[in-house]
Parts: structure tokens; sequence; C-alpha cells
């Protein structure tokens, strides 16, 4: 009998601890956090999909289909194109990919989102006199802003995609006296690869999108990237990248259809004021241009100098024009800031001293911020180069991105 019983006590906890077993693989398999990442069909986003599927991750993948607006302006198909991210070519590749990743796939329509939040955006401020940065508003609004509900939707916890870039999570004491718990805190970073770091056009990023956000590439180099698509076989492993706009073709031919305001032509004036040239509309110009000018400007010592753009004039439909020289500047003022991490700010003075970016590809460069209300004073320890309206300043400290604005 006593046998007996230890036997059947034996086989219950053996049958519980199966159980108990199967509960936290069950548990363990729930847990598997699910991402919705956008294929785009180049080799950044391939890799990216294949790192996090070898992390354990439940991939989704997804093609965003934008709008062509150049060729719905003209009214003529002929003088258009697909998107170059989203044309049949990029599309065909994605789907490859996902296939040979054995991933879902799936396309999303997302070209009214689109035309609204960027192309809208972009017209706006060029009829504005403002150089715009589109693929900053890209990010915010389509990439992970829409993207991000359609992924939560789908019962997914994070959107990735294969920009170069890392989040680091921090854990902060809570500020609120009942709840004692510490509280995450995501901070973003530049990625490992100096040259391929895209972190300039991620500072309108907020706390609650970081959250949800992976960023598998930002431990890797481009040539790393190469050789696990290569190794993979993946067909993208040696398609070729373009760093220019999607949506435009011929940047001139696309103002002309969708400006209204400023395609008008005028007078272009050197610094000291005399008239030396027509443009053919303030739109198609922007600060530090030297391309596409028709004019020379003759220096006293060294003759003919090339001439670049230094302003615009708006209320007079004037093209100031100047010498290299004559864009040298060391303040600028900015608004619209995202504080990614605010915790550098002084409350005391909102003063704030860190390194900043006026460009995608410039090198940091150091200065002081004054918070003045709703409106920040950017002081360089040195002339900066090309300051240009419309255009996002980025902070740093280090290697970390603080937040941006946009230069007025």
């Amino acid at each position: 009998m006593i046998n007996l019983k230890l036997k059947n006590k034996s086989e219950k906890l053996n049958q519980r601890s199966k159980i108990s077993l199967r509960q936290k693989l069950a548990g363990q398999k729930k847990q598997k956090s699910r991402v919705l990442i956008g294929l785009s069909g180049g080799v950044d986003s391939s890799v990216a999909a294949a790192l996090l599927k070898k992390q354990g991750y439940q991939v989704i993948g997804v093609f965003l289909k934008f709008s062509s607006p150049f060729a719905k302006a003209t009214g003529d198909k002929s003088c258009g194109r697909e998107n170059r991210c989203c044309n049949y070519e990029a599309l065909t590749a994605a789907r490859s990919v996902a296939d040979k990743l054995k991933i879902p796939f799936y396309v999303f329509d997302a070209s009214k989102q689109f035309k609204k939040d960027v192309v809208d955006y972009f017209v706006k401020e060029y009829d504005a006199g403002r150089t715009p940065n589109p693929c900053v508003v890209c990010n915010k609004k389509i990439k992970f802003g829409w993207m991000l509900e359609k992924a939560k939707k789908l019962g997914c916890d994070f959107v990735a995609t294969g920009h170069y870039a890392r989040i680091k999570i921090k854990n902060q004491k809570s500020k609120v006296k009942i709840a004692k718990q510490n509280v995450k805190s995501y901070d973003l970073f530049q990625a490992k690869d100096g040259k391929k770091d895209q972190t300039y056009f991620l500072w309108q990023l907020d706390q609650k999108q970081l959250a949800h956000i992976l960023f598998p590439l930002g431990n890797y180099e481009k040539k790393q990237v190469r050789n696990i698509a290569k190794k993979l076989n993946l067909t993208t492993a040696q398609k070729k990248e373009s760093q220019d706009l999607c949506f435009i073709n011929n940047k001139s031919e696309f103002l002309s259809a969708w400006t209204k305001k400023l395609n008008k032509s005028g007078d272009i004036i050197d610094t000291d004021g005399n008239l030396v040239g027509k443009h053919n509309g303030l739109c198609y110009y922007t600060v530090g241009q030297r391309k596409g000018l028709d004019v020379q400007l003759k220096n006293v010592d060294s003759g003919f100098k090339p001439v670049y753009v230094v302003r615009l004039d708006i209320e007079k439909n004037n093209l100031i024009v100047g010498l290299q020289e004559d864009l040298y500047c060391k303040k600028l003022f900015a608004n619209n800031a995202n504080w990614i991490n605010a915790n550098y700010i002084n409350k005391k003075n909102n003063i704030l001293n860190c390194f900043a970016k006026i460009r995608f590809g410039q090198k940091k460069e150091k200065c002081k911020i004054k918070v003045l209300n709703n409106v920040l004073e950017v002081l360089f320890d040195k002339p900066i180069w090309g300051i240009t309206p419309g255009q996002s300043i980025v902070f740093y400290n280090k290697n970390e991105i603080i937040g941006g604005a946009i230069i007025i």
C-alpha cells in the first residue's frame, strides 16, 4: 500500500510538473513579442527582419504604398513615376524577402496619409520660402505614427525598420510620490556605423513611440549587413541605395506643378543691394545653393568667384546672393522643439550646453541653447556655414540625441 501511494503521489507530481511546464512554455510563446516591420525592398530592412526572427520575435512584414503626387498634379502619367521606395520593383523584392524568411507579408495603402502629412507639408514649406525636411515628418507621422497604430490593431507590440539608430532603456524613479516604482526612459543614440547613422531624421520621436520601436541594425555596420544578406541568400543583398526624396523625380518640375505662391520670377540682388540677374521663382532656390544661378560676382582681389544663395526675401520676391563667406553665421533661432531627453535642460536659467547638427552628414558642433518661451536661441562656438530656415537642427550629448527643432 505504501509503495502504491508513493507511486500514485509520484505520478501526480510528474503530471503536475508536466502541466506546469506546458503552462510555462505556453506562457513563453505568448510572451514572445509580435513585431510589424516595414519591408522596403532594400537590404537594410531585409536584414533587420532576419535579425528579429533570429531573436525569437513573431515578425510580420509590411510594405507601405505611398502616393505619386507629381503625376496626379500634372495629369500626365508619363511625366511622373511611382515612388522609388514603393514601386513594383521594390514590392517584388520585399515580397521575395518575406517568402525567404517565411514570415507573413502585407501591403498597406498609406497614400492618403502620406499625401496629407508629407507631400502637403513639403509644398507648404516651399510656398513659405523655407526648405523642408520631409523625411523627418515621414518618420514621425507615417513610419512610427500611422504604421504604429496599424501595428497595435494587428496585436503587435513593436514596429521595426532598417534605420541605423539605437534605443537604450533606463529605469528612473517616479517623481510621483504615490507611485513608488521605477519608470522606464527610452533614450535615442547614434548608430555604431557613424556614416550610416540616421538619428538626424528621428529627433521628432517621443517617449510613447520609442517604447514601441525596434532598430535591429543599430549595433551593425553596413558591411556586416551586406554580409548577412549574402549568407541568407536574400535577393536584396547587392541592391543599391538612394538618399534622394522618394516622391520627386525632378524637383523644379514638381514645384512648378504644386507650388502656388513663390513660383513667379523676380530680381536677383547681391549682398550690396545691386541688381545682378533674374530668378524663375523663389521656390526653386534654397540657402547655400550654387547650381542653377546664372550670375557672376566680381571680387576685387581674385576676380570672379562662385555665387551662392544667401537669403530669400519673401516680401520683395528677391533672391539674395553672395560669396561663400557670406553664408557663415554663429547664431540661429528655432521653434517647434521636441525633447527626447529634457533632463539636460537647466530649469533655473533654461540654458543647455551641447552639440548640434544643422544638416544630415554634417559633423556636430559645440553650441549653447537658450530657451526663450517657445523659441530656441542657439549660439555656436564658431561660425557655421549655410544655416537654412525650414531645416532641422538636432541636439546631441556625445552620442545621445537630446532633441531637435526647426530653424526659423
